[in-house]
This record gives C-alpha cells, sequence and structure tokens, in this order.
C-alpha cells in the first residue's frame, strides 16, 4: 500500500511540474535523474527502517514498493499525452528513462544491502561439523 501512496505523490509531482522537470535543457534533466535517484533510495532506506524491516529482508521489501510504481505507469505511459498533458508526447521517453533510474536504484540498493546482510566472516560462521 505504501508503494502506491509514493508512486501517487511521484506522479502528481510530475504531472503538476514535470515541463519544468523534463523539457528544459540537456544539464537540468541529468540534475532532476540524478537528484529523483538518489532521493529514491533516501526514501526507500527511510521506509525499510521506520517499519523496522530486518536489512537481510530489504529486496522483498524493495519490490513491495517498486512494484506498484512500476505497474502504475503502465496506462500513465500507454496514455502520456491525455495524462501527462502539461507536457510534450516526446517527453514520455525522458519521463520512463527517469522511472527506469529510480526504480533500478531502489532495487540495487535493496539488493546490495540485503547481500552485505546476508554475508557473514568465515570465522563467525564455522566449518561444518565444527562446534563454536
Amino acid at each position: 500500500m505504501l508503494g502506491l501512496v509514493i508512486w501517487a505523490a511521484g506522479t502528481l509531482v510530475y504531472r503538476l511540474t514535470g515541463s519544468s522537470f523534463f523539457e528544459g535543457s540537456a544539464t537540468g534533466y541529468w540534475l532532476n535523474v540524478g537528484f529523483t535517484g538518489i532521493l529514491c533510495a533516501v526514501v526507500f532506506l527511510g521506509v525499510m527502517k521506520w517499519r523496522n524491516i530486518k536489512q537481510q529482508d530489504w529486496l522483498q521489501g524493495a519490490i513491495c514498493i517498486a512494484l506498484p510504481g512500476m505497474l502504475g505507469e503502465i496506462p500513465i505511459l500507454a496514455s502520456f499525452s491525455e495524462l501527462m498533458s502539461n507536457m510534450q508526447p516526446e517527453t514520455a521517453g525522458r519521463y520512463a528513462a527517469l522511472l527506469f533510474g529510480c526504480y533500478s536504484t531502489v532495487i540495487g540498493t535493496a539488493w546490495f544491502m540485503s547481500a552485505k546482510a546476508d554475508s557473514q566472516p568465515i570465522s563467525e560462521t564455522g566449518f561444518v561439523g565444527t562446534e563454536q
């Protein structure tokens, strides 16, 4: 449910102000992509900590957050001209690229942090047949 709320809020922001983010200079666009990727990762990390999700389960958490938005964007992108009428139709590619970047950042961050939590040094795990 939280993933759906985050997606709806982000989509509304871009619906209202998207032309200033996507239809300006190339430098402005790439700054937006970088900032949004960082913001997505920070929000994700904050949600995981707020909800007290164990770090090794963050990949599952990322799926719960990212999947509603990824599915919700299908009709948005399919009807971009009508639903995001404040932007030019050719802006759909830049918008979609930003979304791929954001979702990839969330899933990649979760994968990295989950894998990091799952790995333990051999000295802590012991060997088969030995007692600790």
